[in-house]
């Protein structure tokens, strides 16, 4: 990122955020967190990572026979699920509990119970959450925005 033109910008936006009061600066870091979450939330849906590359295929059985021609992690990309805090120090989007580990298992590729009890199976990498070069951009718009309405 030592490369980023638009380092010296984001270090101005990272001053006149400082400037908000803070009220104000945890309900545009909300926004934001919303609008980053519902962009992972569309990628989830579309079964593609952060990076463009389409999730690995659910393996087949013996007969060749995919056991569920569902979508994969539909219930991960629920917003209850996909949790979003703010502050007026910053936003986080991600997940909790025991949401978090199976989430993690995904993101990352790993091995995990198929269900309690249950078998162990090798799950390959899909990722779930990350940003995009246009998660940033649309940050930055929102924030620029945000402060067009101050003045």
């Amino acid at each position: 990122m030592a490369d980023d033109p638009l380092a010296p910008v984001d270090r101005w936006l990272t001053a006149v955020l400082e400037a908000l009061e803070p009220a104000k600066r945890k309900t545009l870091l909300r926004d934001i967190a919303r609008t980053l979450r519902r962009r992972n939330q569309r990628r989830i849906t579309r079964q593609v990572g952060p990076d463009g590359e389409r999730w690995p295929a659910r393996k087949r059985n013996s007969h060749g026979k995919v056991r569920s021609t569902a979508k994969m992690m539909q219930g991960l990309r629920q917003a209850r699920r996909l949790g979003l805090k703010a502050s007026a120090d910053g936003a986080t989007v991600g997940y909790s509990g025991v949401t978090a580990r199976i989430a993690e298992v995904h993101q990352y590729g790993g091995v995990d119970a198929v269900e309690p009890g249950g078998p162990r199976v090798k799950y390959p990498a899909r990722p779930l959450l990350g940003f995009t070069a246009e998660d940033l951009a649309e940050a930055r718009s929102a924030i620029l925005e945000a402060l067009s309405h101050l003045t």
